[in-house]
């Protein structure tokens, strides 16, 4: 975090984008049929929130292995899959029996036949599980990241055009971020342009009846999947409300509607999501399925089988989020402090932006109740919460994941904590302000229940059927 640069919450940020993009129009901004305020949303949106997260670097020589990669896999390819599911190497996060599984989409593809894995690389550290992956990808498209980059940075349009110029001005006079040049926004989308036209090349290629994808922003992916009159399914990817940058209101509605970019459906965890995004531009359209979950049906399953509460030893585990690091750090230092009897207090690194966990483990050095996972360490993180009595973190969607499965879990008081305020405020996880507090909570096993009721409601069951009826809708119209 900036110093002096408060970490901001999403509802605060979101209310001030909304009402840029009244004032200034921002989603008419069109170039190619492109709203190009559509490509910039999420990016002003983190930006302003001050969170500066940073990923561990990927080595470079990884992602230029990925060139010869693709371009055999293009050549020797197989044509015709039912369906083609977009993930990435962080998803392998589920080991069973010796290989690491996707924890999107190889339940689906195991009980579904006709899928295959597109997957790229977006974290470092994930060697040893891609070796030892459950389920191979068809096709490495770290290599169109890399040579769209490499195309929009040094065959992109020059001078901007004069869509570019004119949102940058606005960017820069409405949210007050000056680094949003015309020319990174006129970059910005032709990276876009250039991906989108290789995914057109892939995909033609591969001839899938419909696309799937687990993550939002795939802006390239959508567009190529539209032009080729492919269905493109959009698997919720963690929080994902009303508040998120990549959920587009529904005002955005006004302009034109083909150049936003949205996915033909958005299957969504549980009826949760369904009634807080029933206002926004996907939600009028009626594009919103409930499917639930792999990873919180697996961990349900688990917590109902094997869960077995220790009341002389309380399991803790807190997921990390790579920021507000030096806060968290002495948060745990004085809970330790303060609760001097046996716990397992268990932090679970975050697989992208927390390293080695170097300041956690330095704690644990003098505390063995401490125990640090790294991000892809097994068990899985779903598993280790379903295990656990109390979840903590501060803003993490494993607060939602932790509810699916059943366990009890709490906010820490700590900056970016705001974006639970609806769990804070309906009474389903409480708000943790001191490690005094935390301690009292463990002493007199304070940490409540998750009902059946609400656990359905955040996550649906009967996740690989669901999948199944979607993949059957026939009235998916790309537009």
């Amino acid at each position: 975090m900036t110093a002096g640069k408060a970490i901001l919450a999403e509802p605060e940020i979101s209310a001030r984008i909304q009402e840029f993009e009244q004032r200034y129009d921002a989603f008419s901004i069109v170039e190619g049929g492109v709203s190009l305020w559509r490509l910039m949303r999420f990016e002003t949106s983190v930006q302003l929130q001050n969170l500066e997260l940073k990923r561990a670097p990927i080595p470079r020589s990884r992602l230029l292995l990925s060139l010869p990669r693709a371009a055999w896999q293009f050549a020797t390819a197989q044509q015709g899959y039912r369906y083609i599911c977009k993930t990435s190497n962080s998803g392998l996060r589920d080991r069973r029996n010796g290989t690491y599984r996707d924890v999107y989409f190889d339940d689906l593809i195991d009980a579904v036949p006709g899928g295959a894995l597109f997957s790229s690389i977006d974290a470092a550290g994930f060697e040893n599980p891609s070796r030892r992956a459950h389920r191979q990808p068809v096709f490495d498209d770290t290599a169109l990241v890399v040579a769209s980059a490499v195309m929009g940075r040094f065959l992109g349009q020059r001078p901007p055009s004069s869509s570019s110029t004119r949102l940058s001005q606005a960017i820069t006079e409405g949210l007050g971020l000056p680094d949003f040049t015309p020319r990174r926004v006129q970059r910005k989308y032709d990276v876009f342009r250039y991906r989108a036209a290789l995914y057109r090349s892939v995909l033609r290629r591969f001839k899938p009846e419909s696309v799937l994808a687990a993550n939002t922003g795939l802006h390239s992916l959508i567009a190529a999947s539209r032009a080729l009159g492919i269905p493109y399914v959009e698997i919720q990817h963690g929080d994902f409300g009303v508040h998120h940058p990549e959920s587009i209101p529904a005002s955005a509605l006004a302009a034109d509607p083909s150049s936003l970019l949205l996915p033909d459906r958005l299957a969504v965890f549980g009826q949760r999501d369904v009634d807080r995004l029933s206002a926004t531009a996907l939600g009028r359209l009626g594009r919103l399925r409930v499917t639930g979950a792999p990873a919180i049906a697996a961990g349900r399953a688990l917590r109902e089988t094997r869960f077995r509460p220790d009341h002389a030893l309380p399991v803790v585990t807190f997921t990390s989020q790579g920021f507000a690091r030096e806060l968290v750090d002495r948060f745990i230092t004085d809970f330790l402090s303060a609760y001097r009897e046996p716990v397992r207090f268990v932090v679970r690194l975050h697989p992208g932006y927390d390293g080695d966990g170097a300041n956690y483990q330095a704690i644990a050095a003098h505390d063995p109740r401490l125990v640090v996972m790294a991000g892809d360490a097994i068990p899985p993180t779903h598993e280790i919460i379903a295990l656990s009595d109390l979840h903590l973190s501060i803003s993490s969607t494993c607060h939602y994941d932790a509810l699916g499965i059943g366990t009890p879990t709490a906010v820490l008081g700590l900056p970016g904590h705001a974006s639970m305020a609806e769990l804070v405020d309906t009474g389903v996880a409480p708000l943790v302000g001191s490690p005094e507090q935390l301690a009292i909570m463990l002493r007199e096993r304070r940490w409540g229940v998750v009902t059946p009721e609400q656990s359905s409601y955040f996550f649906g069951p009967g996740y690989i059927q669901n999948m199944l009826e979607l993949l059957q809708e026939r009235d998916i119209e790309t537009p």
